[in-house]
């Protein structure tokens, strides 16, 4: 059972003494570092014990599932122990989604995996060494099999299968407990301001919002409107997956404050400027008619994350160094 990491607990007094030609870069070599450190000490883990066959990394929505496990692998491959990835998202199932009460696709619940094809998968992968490993097309819901992602597992590989889901029993059964790891990730900390908080939440929204905007063409209202959906089904999952896990990664950048929040705001002001002045566009991430599932929530909500980070000093993303996990979200 993994333990989850001491708060990181900022006010905004804290990041604008970080400010300074001297000083900021200090502050996101350390950042980094911090993060960094907890991904080397869960390979040495690995690369310690030669059982270890498969890694099962779970955690919410961008709390940087996908750049840990990059990070891991590069570990492993330098200290001669390759490694192949599965990502639980190319195993969704080729059928129509489900929708709350407004309207919101449910992309996030187990039961829109298919669990028995990935555990096929995984059996034959263990069991025969080789196996196909689909591509799964959101516009079209439908999962496309290539030839160059039929992989072969060799003695001593290891393979990283990530997802929200990914340390459910139903996935890590497939491995026989000896041969596996696991850790959860999440970033873990909070901003203090004039008694009001980013929380984990909040600080995962940010980074969405920045990411749906840049690489989805989703706008800043439509990521909060749909927000909602994600919640509930974490209220269900982060608890049962934290304690499932072996070790636990905090991925919080403290300097990311001062870059993921400017860049979410402005985002946010804009959508806002389009909901006041009528030319909002509708959401993907809704079948409601109104173009969005709950307008009227989604902008209090907006407004208070303006609020929120407008207290917060702002920096160029351009500090951010090629590698880092922030590169998710800008």
């Amino acid at each position: 059972m993994a333990t989850i990491s001491e708060l990181i607990i900022l006010t905004v007094d804290d990041l604008e003494d970080q400010l300074g030609s001297s000083k900021y870069p200090k502050f996101v070599r350390e950042s980094e570092q911090l993060f960094s450190d907890q991904v080397d000490i869960f390979a040495e883990k690995v690369l310690a014990d030669k059982n270890i066959r498969a890694i099962f990394v779970s955690g919410p929505t961008s709390s940087g599932k996908t750049t840990s496990s990059r990070l891991l692998s590069q570990k492993l491959i330098q200290n001669g122990r390759h490694t192949v990835a599965i990502e639980l998202d190319d195993f969704y199932r080729e059928q129509d989604l489900r929708y709350d009460e407004e309207g919101r696709p449910d992309y996030e619940s187990i039961d829109t995996l298919d669990l028995e094809l990935l555990g096929e998968t995984l059996e034959r992968l263990f069991q025969v060494g080789e196996a196909p490993i689909p591509t799964f097309h959101f516009a079209a819901r439908r999962r496309q099999y290539e030839e160059h992602k039929r992989i072969k597992l060799n003695q001593g590989d290891v393979v990283i299968i990530e997802g929200l889901h990914g340390l459910s029993e139903t996935v890590t059964s497939h491995v026989p407990e000896e041969a596996r790891l696991s850790y959860f990730i999440m970033p873990h900390g909070r901003v203090l301001s004039d008694a009001r908080m980013i929380s984990n939440s909040d600080i995962r929204l940010l980074r969405r919002i920045s990411r749906d905007v840049n690489q989805r063409g989703s706008s800043a209202m439509d990521t909060i409107d749909y927000w909602p959906m994600v919640e509930r089904a974490e209220k269900d999952f982060i608890p049962r997956y934290l304690a499932a896990a072996d070790y636990y990664i905090n991925s919080l950048l403290p300097y990311e404050f001062t870059v993921i929040a400017p860049l979410a705001r402005q985002k946010i002001n804009e959508s806002l400027e389009r909901f006041f002045d009528g030319t909002l566009g509708s959401s993907s991430y809704t079948r409601s008619t109104d173009g969005h599932s709950n307008l009227r929530e989604a902008v209090q909500d907006a407004s208070r994350l303006v609020w929120i980070c407008e207290q917060l000093p702002a920096v160029s993303p351009s500090v951010v160094p090629p590698g880092s996990l922030l590169q998710e979200f800008i």
